[in-house]
């Protein structure tokens, strides 16, 4: 069989790569070729394209690098006339992968698309248009599954990915003592952001933050999982401009130790929510970008709530700070008020736990495998 796999960043990459080694397990003969990382690229996927550079936020981002992401289209779109694929696997990234998957139908090559558009989250047009590129798409929100259907998509729930890796076996009490801490010192964990424009615009706001509540609390530990692509230099850049910050702890490849050892994360909004919601750890979600970026999405998202786990509830269950909300008096409140209320910490863990059981059981990536074979099995 023949694949070709298209995912755009990071996130998609370890995705796709788990997919890739679940199709190795069937024992087959098969070639894949695509777009991705270095995980991809472990995995044994013949890279066209590397995306080092694709990662991008917001529309303002997307303009600035268009000219970028049409020579890769062209580039992918010539492979698949030239050499067209058993099927073709798209994973998340929609803005450059649904000209793709109308590229691909009109050539009649098999889509299957793993992670798609959000369009229940705005755009909701998106939905009929991938109804009729993708043969099957790959859903990871049972909500997702529904709004598909209903815009006359073949759709599978497969389940979150996350599911199958975001957790860890460590108590509380043995993560902090991991990190160095006793088993009773509260701690609030720092995730900025995984894109050096979130941190740019979100972190000082953290910092300022933690110097007013470490007034407050003093005995509190503070502790930042570093993001994969973000440097500890941007970490200490941002740390330059604010005074008073306590002392914060810099972990990397450990995040799940330190949300297990957080009393309370702040946490940018993303798929790091969704992580923390897996791992069970209550958390305040924040948000901030362009002026521009977030006039464009007001303009285009019906949603009351941004992060994840509120989504997937129904309902707000971990506070949120978006845009001109996201101040250091208002993170401070926000926290201190946690901090003070443990009751509202727990009913927050057990709304979390809720979440993460809506999330389907593990062995996503084996699911959505399957469904690539079928769509292989039926060419």
């Amino acid at each position: 069989m023949e694949l070709m796999i298209v995912a755009g960043e990071p996130s998609g990459d370890l995705h796709a790569s788990h997919v890739v080694q679940a199709l190795n397990a069937q024992s087959l003969e098969i070639s894949v070729c695509g777009m991705g990382g270095d995980m991809m690229e472990t995995a044994g996927v013949a890279l066209d394209i590397h995306i080092r550079d694709s990662a991008v936020m917001g529309f303002v981002d997307a303009f600035a690098v268009l000219p970028k992401f049409l020579k890769k289209q062209a580039i992918l779109k010539k492979r698949l006339r030239q050499q067209p694929p058993d099927v073709l696997l798209l994973i998340d990234f929609a803005e450059f992968n649904m000209p793709l998957a109308k590229f691909a139908n009109k050539q009649g090559i098999p889509v299957v698309y793993y992670i798609p558009p959000k369009a229940w989250a705005w755009r909701a047009g998106r939905a009929k248009k991938l109804a009729k590129y993708a043969n099957v798409i790959a859903s990871i929100f049972p909500f997702e599954t529904d709004f598909y259907k209903n815009a006359g998509a073949s759709v599978k729930f497969v389940g979150h990915p996350l599911v199958d890796f975001a957790h860890t076996d460590l108590t509380s009490a043995k993560a902090r003592e991991t990190l160095g801490w006793h088993k009773n010192e509260p701690v609030i964990g720092l995730m900025p952001g995984s894109r050096r424009s979130e941190v740019q615009r979100i972190f000082p706001v953290m910092l300022e933050a933690a110097a007013n509540i470490s007034l407050l609390f003093p005995d509190l530990k503070w502790v930042l999982p570093l993001a994969p692509g973000i440097s500890k230099e941007l970490i200490d850049d941002c740390k330059e401009s604010v005074e008073g910050i306590p002392h914060i702890k810099i972990v990397k490849d450990e995040a799940y130790t330190a949300m297990r050892a957080a009393t309370l994360m702040l946490i940018t909004s993303g798929t790091a929510t969704l992580e923390a919601a897996c791992i069970g750890v209550p958390m305040i979600i924040l948000y901030r970008t362009s002026w521009i970026n977030w006039r464009i999405i007001n303009a285009l998202t019906p949603l009351e709530d941004s992060g994840l786990p509120n989504l997937i509830a129904g309902r707000r269950i971990a506070p949120e700070l978006l845009q001109a909300e996201l101040t250091p008096d208002l993170l401070t409140n926000a926290t201190v008020d946690l901090l003070c209320h443990p009751e509202k910490l727990d009913a927050q863990r057990d709304a979390l736990s809720l979440v993460h059981k809506q999330l389907g059981e593990s062995g996503a990536a084996k699911r959505t495998a399957e469904l690539v074979l079928e769509q292989a099995a039926s060419t």
